[in-house]
């Protein structure tokens, strides 16, 4: 398939700022459907090194975590559904480890009461495009997004995350931290979107952007949708670097510039990866980011 478009903003009000759609070639899936029905307190590892998709559902009560590890050096397409019956409360951790272009989609539905952690963390990549559709269709149903992404060098990310609440007190909580270096570019666009019929829902999204490098392109796009009255919606979003005043202060306390902004960096990320509780995926994190231990 070629000059497809991706990433499709809701309200395609941004056309100055070039943010309403990605265009890619999109390869061809590599691995036939893989259903995985998850068990109650299960925990399940998947190593994502070819296309494919994932169709993944979690029965009503249950309690599960699931972990992709994404990393194909000759690029992929991935896409992933998630099905959460009432009550079911789903951990979903997703890295993508640098490697060639990649395409993804992630998709959930949400019954009454389900509740969706996601964690995501974007390590570098040549070229990644990634959609996040969460539909809280389900009455009380809550999303939580934690989101981390580290760019150098002229590495792309172009990251689109809808959340759709229909159901009534429905919550969702987005907090994205990431740091851009060198000439890499980075665009997220997040939507929050209360449907009619919405009524006590909340929703609040935060992004922290770092810049490391004057060459760096950042586009942020908050977008909050309301079609009832009785919903609170929020989104923020601090863009810059370093403050003059915290350089002075660790600077006088013997730490030098370079180490400065090092640790800094690491502090934002740190905060995703954290959130990643499998200790064989947080080494390979450290290794590929080049920290030589987590404390550091």
């Amino acid at each position: 398939m070629e000059n497809a478009k991706l990433n499709i903003l809701p309200v395609p009000t941004f056309g100055q700022l070039r943010v309403n759609y990605a265009v890619r070639d999109i390869k061809e899936y590599e691995t036939p459907d893989k259903l995985l029905e998850l068990a109650d307190n299960s925990r399940t590892v998947e190593a994502v090194t070819a296309g494919g998709r994932y169709d993944v559902t979690l029965g009503e009560g249950y309690t599960a975590a699931l972990l992709q590890y994404v990393r194909a050096d000759n690029g992929l397409t991935l896409d992933t559904k998630v099905t959460a019956g009432s009550g079911a409360e789903l951990k979903l951790i997703q890295v993508f480890d640098r490697g060639a272009q990649t395409v993804a989609r992630l998709e959930t539905q949400l019954a009454d009461g389900a509740e969706l952690e996601l964690v995501q963390l974007y390590i570098g990549g040549s070229d990644t495009v990634s959609e996040i559709v969460t539909s809280l269709d389900g009455r009380k149903s809550r999303f939580d997004a934690k989101i981390g992404y580290a760019l150098s060098g002229s590495e792309q990310l172009d990251l689109n995350l809808i959340s759709s609440q229909a159901g009534r007190k429905t919550e969702s909580s987005i907090t994205v931290n990431g740091v851009l270096r060198d000439s890499s570019k980075k665009v997220f666009k997040g939507t929050i979107d209360f449907k009619n019929g919405s009524s006590g829902s909340k929703g609040a999204e935060q992004e922290n952007v770092l810049m490391l490098s004057e060459d760096a392109d950042n586009r942020t796009v908050p977008v909050i949708l309301c079609a009832d009255e009785d919903v609170e919606g929020s989104h923020g979003a601090t863009i810059g670097r370093i403050d003059d005043a915290q350089i002075f202060y660790m600077q006088s306390r013997g730490i030098p510039e370079e180490r400065i902004y090092e640790l800094t960096a690491r502090a934002r990320l740190a905060q995703v990866i954290g959130q990643i509780d499998d200790e064989d995926a947080q080494k390979r994190i450290y290794d590929s980011l080049n920290w030589s231990n987590k404390d550091e």
